[in-house]
């Protein structure tokens, strides 16, 4: 099949289990990382990227 992409309420803490329930190759995350509208914050950016492995 083709690869696509799993988005809408991503976490650090839910990601993981999310893309092999679903079994996305890619994933979009938003204010999933975010601590207040629109302001990302770098410690949950690199939680994120940790939990996906990459």
């Amino acid at each position: 099949g083709r690869p696509w992409f799993l988005a809408g309420g991503l976490t650090p803490e839910n990601v993981r289990e999310a893309m092999a329930v679903s079994g996305a190759d890619l994933v979009d995350v938003s204010s999933g990382v975010e601590t207040a509208p629109g302001l990302k914050d770098p410690l949950l950016i690199a939680q994120f990227l940790t939990a996906v492995e990459v």
